[in-house]
C-alpha cells in the first residue's frame, strides 16, 4: 500500500554529524542521527498525542521547529533538501494510544527508503510541505504573499525577501567562528558553540550601522584611511 512521506538530511561539517527527520502521512514523526559518512542511528519516533485531529497539520508544525533549529547548531549543509516523496513501504500500524508501551517503534527502513527515493534537486521545505499536504488530501498553509512593493530595492534584497516569504532560512557560509542566521521569527548570531537572539531594536541598530559602513567604503578611495 506505502505511504507518502516529507523529510531532509541535513548535516554539519564542523561538528561531523547529520541528522534526518521524515514525517508520514499518519503524521509520525521519525528521526536518525549519525556521523557523516556513517549509517545513520534511528531514534525513537514521535507520534500524535492522542486524541489529536489535527496529528498531520501539528506534526509539521514540529517538522518546521527542528529544520529551523538544527540550522540554528550549525547543521546547514543539505545533504537531501526537502521533499515529498511517495514509498513503497507500509507504517507500523499505530495503537489507538501511541504512547508508553504503545509507542510506535524505530522504522529505520522507511527512512532509508526516503533517503533513496528522495530527489537529488534543491527544494524548500514549504514547497515540500505543500506538497505533502496536497498529496494527503489535506489543505496546505497559506503561502506568504511576495512584497509587492519592490520598486528600486536591489537584486539581492528582493532575493532575500523570497527567500523568507517561503518560510525558508538564510545563513552565512558554513566554516567560520562567527556566523549568523535569518529566519521569519528573528535574527541570532553565533560565536562557535553559542548563539544569541538579537531584538528588533537590535536589529535596526545593526543594519544601520552596516549600512553606514557600505557606504563609507564605496566612497572612501582606495588605500585611503
Amino acid at each position: 500500500m506505502g505511504t507518502t512521506v516529507v523529510g531532509f538530511r541535513l548535516g554539519s561539517d564542523t561538528k561531523g554529524r547529520q541528522a534526518t527527520l521524515v514525517l508520514t502521512q499518519a503524521g509520525v514523526l521519525h528521526q536518525s542521527t549519525g556521523l557523516l559518512g556513517m549509517a545513520p542511528r534511528p531514534a525513537k519516533p514521535h507520534a500524535p498525542i492522542a486524541p489529536d485531529p489535527h496529528p498531520v497539520p501539528r506534526q509539521a508544525a514540529e517538522l518546521r521547529r527542528v529544520y529551523a533549529a538544527l540550522l540554528d547548531r550549525g547543521f546547514t549543509r543539505e545533504l537531501i533538501p526537502p521533499a515529498c516523496v511517495r514509498l513503497d513501504v507500509d507504517e507500523h500500524p499505530l495503537h489507538e494510544r501511541p504512547y508508553g508501551p504503545n509507542a510506535p517503534r524505530p522504522h529505520p527502513e522507511l527512512i532509508e527508503d526516503f533517503t533513496g527515493a528522495a530527489p537529488a534537486g534543491p527544494g524548500s521545505l514549504e514547497d515540500a510541505l505543500t506538497a505533502f499536504y496536497t498529496a494527503v488530501g489535506l489543505m496546505p498553509r497559506p503561502r506568504t504573499p511576495f512584497p509587492p512593493k519592490t520598486v528600486g530595492v536591489p537584486p539581492q534584497v528582493r532575493n532575500a525577501l523570497r527567500v523568507l516569504g517561503e518560510g525558508r532560512t538564510m545563513a552565512s557560509r558554513p566554516g567560520r567562528g562567527v556566523r549568523w542566521t535569518v529566519t521569519t521569527s528573528g535574527v541570532r548570531l553565533h560565536v562557535g558553540t553559542v548563539g544569541e537572539t538579537l531584538t528588533p531594536r537590535e536589529v535596526a541598530e545593526l543594519q544601520a550601522a552596516l549600512t553606514a559602513w557600505l557606504h563609507h567604503q564605496q566612497r572612501t578611495p582606495a588605500g585611503g584611511g
